[in-house]
């Protein structure tokens, strides 16, 4: 029984990213970047101007001011609140398209969030890494799927498949190695793992807000 609630723990986590509350203080003067955690899901929240001066095609869907929450997955899953066991083993082993989850919040998260603290190359290569989990168009514009989970939210075509060993958590871990963060060996499949891997010693410096 414990390969089945191992898939159930996974699949619903990154099905799920409720929507946060308010505010704690940035990490000036470095650049601040959240990794949210949602119990199963993590997600990285980030400025919203940051984004959409490097993809100006989100200012279709959301305005440049507060903070914009992703969050990534399996398409087929993570659409449909309503989705079952078998779909959830589908998307683990026979997985199609990936989507990107889009959140617009108006203040940072003041509970389940650690706030990271990168150097202005690391953060760019942050946004390096995100804006290359969308699919766009022939014009280089990000393809809307429709309404996300939430009154402020979206779904877009993203690339990547998701998988049992490539999950919404790996993903925000990759995102951060890619930033410069030593994360060590492995990637972690559970947002608690992840956790547990940000509050290693050798990450000491990056953090600059305990959850």
């Amino acid at each position: 029984m414990r390969i089945p609630l191992l898939f159930v723990v996974l699949l619903l986590g990154c099905a799920s990213a409720p929507e946060p509350p308010q505010a704690p203080p940035d990490c000036a003067p470095r650049r601040a970047v959240q990794v949210v955690d949602h119990g199963l899901h993590a997600g990285l929240l980030l400025p919203a101007a940051d984004l959409l001066q490097r993809l100006p095609g989100l200012a279709e869907d959301f305005p440049g001011t507060g903070f914009i929450e992703l969050g990534w997955g399996n398409e087929g899953f993570y659409r449909n609140p309503d989705a079952g066991f078998a779909q959830g083993v589908q998307a683990l082993f026979w997985s199609g398209d990936s989507v990107l989850h889009l959140v617009q919040l108006a203040a940072r998260p003041t509970g389940g969030q650690m706030t990271l603290a990168l150097d202005e190359a690391g953060y760019q290569r942050l946004l390096d890494y995100l804006l290359a989990g969308f699919a766009l168009d022939a014009e280089g514009r990000p393809q809307a799927l429709g309404p996300g989970l939430y009154r402020h939210s979206r779904f877009y075509r993203a690339n990547g498949r998701y998988s049992l060993l490539n999950t919404c958590n790996t993903w925000v871990a990759e995102a951060l190695a890619a930033a410069g963060l030593p994360l060590g060996e492995g990637s972690p499949l559970t947002a608690s793992g992840l956790m547990r891997q940000l509050r290693r010693p050798a990450l000491a410096g990056f953090i600059c807000q305990a959850p």
